[in-house]
């Protein structure tokens, strides 16, 4: 009430312009002949006219008759000043005075905005009403409305005294309808608010709240796509406090929660129609019913591993066929699979890939240390990079798509992995040298490495044989770099082909024991023919 003394003065000079005193006088009719811009005249019975302040008959039309009280005799210019609103009040005090004592609500009109309040025309009579007893939030403009009021305090006299409050009938009315309503029941309520995080509504003179949780038995992610503010809807009473004047209500509890049944209307191993709603990173989240959900992992889509993103395959609106794989009610929890409605490949895969079988593929993926070939959707086979090519220089650039052929090498069953090699379908450099080559076979070739211990020469593509130091001459050498270069060309006699270790050596010395052997030998048939 502390608002009360404030702008007293402002206060003082309003009642004095629009209240004039009321005096003991006559009442008489009066017919309103004219108006101009400050006052009207009446013609109130044999020759007198009576002049009226125009804004106390402003609601009046002329030749209305209506009743007005004499003020004063005629003045100076021959009019006698009568009042409508004297007449009014008189009849309207008694109405305000019943009010008070009794508490009743009367409606009065917002006049202006005075310093810590309002001026309100309560029945011709201007009362003051409190910022805090207005009920008006943040700047709301309220001037020219009319309002539901009490009268907070009445103080009769000359000088009328005169507070009333529109936030004690809001109170009022919020307790009566309050008093009315109880939990579960379903009330039809106007949106005045569409929030991040629910609605605010209407509920009569209360204002409720719907959370985000409490629209529908599945998950929402923007409530401006469902609702506008104004619309109508109908919502169910979850939580009442009347000492608050909180009232929480529910859209999804009108309906039963789908969980509640889910028992009686599905079983594991169920093959139903679900849309896709949402994908993640580890799956997608499909329905099977309004509020019911369950979780496609992104393992149970397709028997195919190389599946790393789940937007490849499906998209949100997608209906798919689904298996129930997991059903846990208590939990709320529902598992649903794509890949289990077609046969695991890896059934009886040791009849269908066996090792040494050649197949044909496509490339799904490829790593620095290999490629992932797909025999079939769910099976892949990996090639690692050493058994793509014999020789790295051949080693082909493949391409995710591109079809290769390759032999398989390793199969593991029981944890879904199968090797296979690209290199395989061909014999190896060794086996051709092999065909190729025998012991005591001279080859002619040129130095394409000197260590300390032997010469390294190219034999085939990838294929090196030596020739140790021991073997490098008949005479002894004590540095290899004395006698031969790189890239030059030496001959030599191949001497051990060793396919354990997949070596071959080689010796000069052998050639030149054979040549000095030939030498001598024609030496002595010379010398024999001499003699």
């Amino acid at each position: 009430m502390g608002n009360l003394g404030e702008n007293k003065d402002d206060f003082k000079e309003m009642l004095e312009e629009y209240m004039p005193e009321i005096e003991n006088g006559q009442i008489k009719n009066g017919v309103i002949i004219s108006k101009d811009s400050e006052y009207g005249y009446l013609h109130i019975g044999g020759k007198s006219e009576g002049k009226v302040r125009v804004e106390e008959i402003e609601e009046y039309a002329i030749g209305d008759e209506i009743e007005i009280l004499v003020l004063n005799r005629e003045d100076k210019e021959g009019y006698v000043r009568v009042s409508r609103l004297a007449i009014e009040q008189v009849k309207n005090l008694e109405i305000i005075k019943s009010a008070y004592e009794n508490e009743e609500v009367l409606e009065g009109k917002v006049i202006k905005k005075i310093n810590g309040g309002y001026v309100v025309d309560l029945l011709k009579f201007m009362a003051f009403m409190p910022n805090s007893l207005s009920s008006t939030k943040n700047d709301e403009n309220i001037i020219g409305k009319k309002l539901k009021l009490v009268i907070k305090l009445f103080k009769d006299g000359r000088k009328k005294k005169i507070v009333v409050s529109a936030k004690d009938v809001k109170l009022k009315e919020e307790k009566k309808y309050m008093n009315n309503i109880n939990e579960n029941d379903v009330l039809e309520v106007e949106i005045k608010g569409i929030l991040e995080f629910g609605l605010s509504v209407n509920v009569g003179p209360i204002l409720g709240f719907i959370h985000i949780s409490e629209i529908a038995w599945k998950k929402i992610d923007n409530l401006n796509e469902m609702f506008t503010v104004g619309e109508k809807i109908k919502a169910k009473v979850i939580t009442l406090d009347e000492e608050k004047r909180s009232l929480k209500l529910s859209i999804k509890k009108l309906k039963q929660d789908p969980w509640e049944l889910v028992s009686d209307n599905y079983k594991i191993g169920d093959i139903l129609d679900a849309k896709v709603v949402r994908t993640v990173k580890f799956g997608a989240f499909a329905e099977l019913e309004e509020g019911l959900e369950g979780l496609i992992h992104i393992s149970d889509l397709s028997w195919d591993k190389s599946l790393k993103n789940v937007d490849d395959y499906l998209k949100i609106d997608d209906v798919v066929k689904v298996k129930i794989i997991e059903l846990l009610p208590e939990e709320k929890k529902l598992k649903l699979s794509v890949k289990d409605l077609s046969k695991n490949p890896w059934t009886n895969i040791d009849e269908k890939y066996p090792v040494g079988k050649i197949v044909e593929g496509e490339i799904v993926e490829s790593k620095d240390f290999g490629i992932f070939v797909k025999a079939e959707e769910g099976v892949d086979i990996f090639v690692h990079i050493s058994d793509i090519a014999w020789i790295k220089d051949d080693e082909k650039k493949f391409k995710i798509g591109d079809k290769v052929k390759l032999q398989i090498l390793e199969l593991d069953g029981e944890n879904e992995k199968i090797k296979g090699g690209i290199k395989q379908l061909e014999k190896s450099p060794w086996e051709k040298i092999v065909e190729k080559y025998e012991i005591g076979q001279k080859i002619t070739r040129n130095i394409n490495n000197i260590t300390v211990f032997g010469i390294f020469v190219e034999i085939e593509n990838g294929i090196d044989g030596m020739i140790h130091i021991s073997e490098a001459s008949i005479d002894y050498i004590k540095k290899l770099d004395d006698r031969f270069e790189i890239n030059g060309e030496v001959t030599a006699e191949i001497i051990e082909i060793n396919n354990e270790e997949q070596k071959i050596k080689l010796s000069i010395k052998k050639i030149e024991e054979k040549e000095a052997t030939e030498e001598l030998e024609k030496y002595n048939e010379k010398e024999t023919i001499k003699k």
